[in-house]
């Protein structure tokens, strides 16, 4: 469940920018990355008062914000333990001790960022509508697919901030197997419910 790689440089580089903040700091500048994975937005006039209460150069203060927010976004897909964030940030060249604080907020946090970050993905992709037609083949420039039926599906999906169309195309064979995986998740569905 390592993080560290060879694509990690940029990111530990953000990530030892931390050794600016003090304690107070650090905490209200995790503070706005747990704000960022809820809400899915920078709090751009947050930051800039922040960065002017505390002197800190916004395009550094960004930078660190955008490390930090790669890492436990990271962090919170590999579900990782506070004990593992900990020891990936001191892998990355991260002071140990604010290593240590951010893992204890992480341990505090986690289970909320967790649940809001799987309302999210149930969110995505949502299927809001499906139209079928059914159809024959008339004519084609295969002689064994004329007169062939076939079934066509139109799926809705909402991607979260607009909406799509998907076609599919299936002959009858392939629309009975589909019916009957889809059958078969219907059941396992019902015995988790």
């Amino acid at each position: 469940a390592a993080m560290t790689s060879s694509g990690d440089g940029k990111i530990s580089a953000d990530l030892q920018k931390l050794e600016l903040l003090d304690t107070k700091q650090l905490e209200h500048l995790v503070g706005f990355t747990f704000q960022t994975l809820t809400s899915g937005r920078l709090p751009e006039e947050q930051l800039a008062a922040f960065a002017a209460e505390h002197n800190i150069k916004p395009k550094v203060l960004k930078e660190t914000l955008k490390g930090l927010l790669f890492f436990l976004s990271e962090s919170l897909r590999k579900n990782m333990s506070a004990e593992t964030v900990t020891e990936e940030l001191t892998k990355l060249g991260v002071d140990a001790g604010k290593s240590e604080s951010i893992g204890a907020m992480w341990k505090t946090t986690f289970t909320k960022l967790a649940q809001t970050m799987k309302e999210k993905t149930l969110k995505v992709n949502e299927l809001v509508d499906l139209q079928w037609k059914f159809g024959v083949t008339a004519s084609t420039d295969s002689l064994k697919q004329v007169n062939t039926c076939f079934l066509q599906l139109k799926f809705i999906i909402n991607t979260g901030n607009k909406t799509e169309e998907h076609l599919m195309e299936m002959t009858l064979p392939q629309f009975y197997k589909f019916l009957q995986q889809m059958e078969q998740a219907q059941r396992v569905c019902e015995s988790y419910s």
